[in-house]
């Protein structure tokens, strides 16, 4: 599931909720300064709470600073560590769960 979201989150299997976030998360990264109250309504309309709202603005706000930490210190995954994330991010579209990876003896 992480692949398919991460290739084309359209073609995932979202329920309304988790697409309406997953639009937004998209939004905020890649265009910030596009954000308008309409995106919250939006998100408000999905059912989500002011608090809910505000921890999706804030885990997609540390995870873009803990990125741009990382690139600007040039911290390296190790490459047993870097295959093991990127199995899970490649895993086939027809698998059904993200869960199924390669295990971290199996690097």
């Amino acid at each position: 599931m992480a692949s398919i979201v991460m290739q084309d989150y359209g073609n995932a299997a979202l329920d309304d909720e988790t697409l309406v976030i997953v639009e937004y998360v998209e939004k905020l990264t890649k265009d910030p300064s596009e954000m308008t109250e309409d995106d919250i309504e939006t998100l408000r309309r999905a059912g989500l709470s002011d608090r809910q709202i505000l921890s999706v603005v804030m885990i997609t706000a540390m995870f873009a600073f803990m990125n741009r930490l990382a690139d600007g210190l040039g911290v390296q995954i190790e490459d047993v560590k870097g295959s093991f994330v990127n199995s899970w991010l490649q895993t086939s579209q027809g698998t059904h769960s993200w869960l199924n990876h390669q295990s971290l003896e199996e690097v």
